[in-house]
């Protein structure tokens, strides 16, 4: 009787315990999830969120580049943003052309007098405007920047709910990276042989293959050449490293007694605009001669 009920009670405690862990989990559930991505777009960098409504209540804005640290002291609370929205002007505020909100919000610049750092806040219009209800997820928020600003991914996101929330405060959330997956790349050279080897230079040129889930425009650059053998000054020419160029000239040139050949190795990385780097290289080879 005795060891019956002990195994009872430690089978109750168990699911006792299975009951907490799975509160645990639930409360540990942030009140809302905003997720990023970016692409490069005519030259300039647009990022885009998606807000996803967790709690019991209705989300009435969302700021992005704004930490509160869910604390009470306001005075460590942080603004994350660089780069303004492109054409954004002190009175006029963000050109249409330059953001995007779901239907019934809108989208301003929060700055500080003195401050260098801010804020982008999205919003709904007025009392009729649709809120973000529970377990409803927004698309449709997007600034564009001309050039990239890291913090717009990396940063955090502050949620405003409707007055008379159930949700005590108006929480702090990291922002989430939507995209994670660097882009394929591909890149061949022409020609790939170099001859006669006569110590003159031939124009040689990359064709670049490039593909990205969220980046239709991946930043491409030269990261290097080299080759199997030591290069003597001038080479080289023409090549613009740290820049996307596709067009350089290298030496027909190789040691006689290398069997191998010299074999150049030219790398490329194509970079999308959440930050995801992926590198591709291809080879050009001055044989030692023609012989098969």
């Amino acid at each position: 009787m005795k060891k019956s009920m002990t195994s009872l009670m430690l089978r109750l405690f168990g699911l006792a315990s299975l009951a907490f862990a799975s509160i645990g989990t639930v409360m540990a559930q942030p009140p809302a999830s905003v997720g990023v991505y970016a692409e490069h777009r005519g030259g300039k960098v647009v990022y885009h969120y998606r807000v996803t409504n967790n709690s019991q209540d209705n989300i009435a804005a969302v700021r992005i580049g704004y930490d509160t640290k869910n604390d009470s002291n306001n005075s460590n609370n942080t603004w994350e943003l660089l780069e303004l929205p492109t054409g954004w002007d002190f009175y006029t505020g963000i050109p249409s052309t330059s953001a995007t909100s779901p239907f019934g919000w809108r989208v301003f610049v929060i700055t500080l007098e003195e401050n260098e750092v801010f804020g982008i806040n999205w919003e709904t219009i007025d009392d009729n405007s649709p809120e973000l209800y529970p377990s409803q997820t927004f698309t449709g928020m997007s600034v564009t920047l001309d050039k990239a600003d890291i913090n717009y991914i990396t940063g955090h996101a502050f949620i405003i709910f409707s007055s008379k929330p159930k949700t005590p405060t108006a929480p702090t959330v990291p922002l989430e990276r939507l995209d994670t997956t660097p882009p394929t790349l591909l890149v061949t050279l022409n020609p790939t042989t170099l001859w006669p080897p006569n110590n003159k230079m031939v124009s040689v040129t990359a064709a670049i293959a490039v593909n990205d889930d969220y980046d239709t425009e991946p930043e491409i650059m030269l990261e290097s050449i080299t080759a199997s053998e030591t290069l003597a000054d001038g080479d080289i020419q023409d090549a613009g490293f740290a820049a996307d160029d596709r067009q350089f000239s290298l030496a027909a040139e190789r040691e006689g007694s290398n069997l191998a050949g010299r074999i150049y190795t030219v790398t490329y990385s194509a970079t999308d605009a959440s930050g995801n780097k992926a590198t591709a290289s291809a080879t050009a080879t001055v044989p030692h001669d023609q012989g098969k």
